[in-house]
């Protein structure tokens, strides 16, 4: 076979471990050049820009496509897309080059549908939808009198799609969202141990017959360690001392204040629940410590 030399002008070898590392270092300059009031945030080739000044946004997006151009990596204009958020937003437009981007109303970022509102109510019911069909397809594949066998099916299956991004979009413990989440689970337990002629008398009995938790118990864990993480320093978040703060407390020294209790957000609805168990803590508790107490303190359902 003849081998030739290919002159490649730009670009980073695809699959590759290197190739990572190299796109971040191509990428670099451009994130230099943004103005520096502009929020924005980077992942891959995937770029956001956001700012209540139009003019900020417009003149961003214009460094952005004049770098793309330069550097020979056409942005992919129509998978670009414009959300605005808030009641207060302008209805400014905004153009790559002489092209207008198109505004949406929901606008699907990394796995998660995410619309104006910031309400996730349209991607929670997708995935509800998508694990009932997937619930039901493998009851309709898979026959068994094994309980351990359906309850593998489901964490494999299923689970993955419901646990994608729950600690983004995660609803109040007790609303009706956080309800029909329990849907695709409630569905397959009943016909499964139905299967395995197992009696049952509630979904509870029926979680504890298949040796798993509720989706709502697997979501508030999942909050749980990822605000232990952050507080800890094992994860990022901008700005967080805007957000929450350490009650400074000698006796309870993992209390938290969150300075928004009003907002319908990760802070306001996992914070409370953080300090309902760390309340009679003494000391600041290790990872493995705090993953203990927190499976200790939440029911299965």
């Amino acid at each position: 076979m003849e081998m030739r030399k290919i002159e490649i002008p730009s670009g980073v070898p695809q699959g590759s471990v290197s190739g990572p590392f190299l796109f971040l270092v191509f990428l670099n300059d451009l994130l230099y050049s943004l103005p520096p009031t502009i929020h924005f945030s980077v992942f891959a080739d995937d770029i956001k820009v956001y700012h209540h000044n139009p003019h900020i946004v417009q003149n961003a997006i214009n460094i952005i496509s004049d770098w793309s151009v330069c550097n020979e990596l056409p942005l992919a204009e129509s998978k670009t897309s414009l959300l605005r958020l808030g009641s207060l937003n302008s209805n400014q437009l905004y153009f790559i080059s002489d092209s207008p981007i198109l505004a949406s109303s929901s606008v699907r970022d990394l796995g998660l549908l995410t619309d104006s509102s910031l309400k996730f109510e349209l991607h929670i019911n997708q995935k509800i939808a998508l694990s009932l069909l997937r619930a039901k397809q493998l009851l309709k594949s898979f026959r068994s009198s094994n309980p351990a066998f359906y309850s593998a099916l489901f964490k494999t299956y299923v689970l993955p799609i419901l646990e994608y991004g729950s600690s983004v979009y995660s609803p109040p413990p007790v609303s009706k969202l956080s309800i029909k989440l329990e849907k695709p689970l409630r569905y397959f337990s009943k016909i499964a141990l139905q299967r395995c002629n197992i009696s049952f008398s509630s979904y509870e009995n029926r979680l504890e017959l298949l040796n798993m938790y509720s989706i709502r118990n697997r979501r508030l864990k999942a909050q749980l360690i990822l605000l232990y993480r952050m507080v800890s320093g094992a994860s990022y978040f901008p700005a967080l001392n805007s957000f929450i703060s350490f009650a400074f407390s000698s006796r309870r020294p993992m209390l938290l204040k969150c300075h928004f209790p009003q907002n319908n957000d990760f802070f306001s609805i996992t914070v409370p629940i953080w300090n309902s168990i760390v309340r009679n803590i003494s000391a600041f508790l290790t990872p493995s410590q705090f993953e203990q107490l927190v499976v200790s303190s939440i029911s299965r359902f």
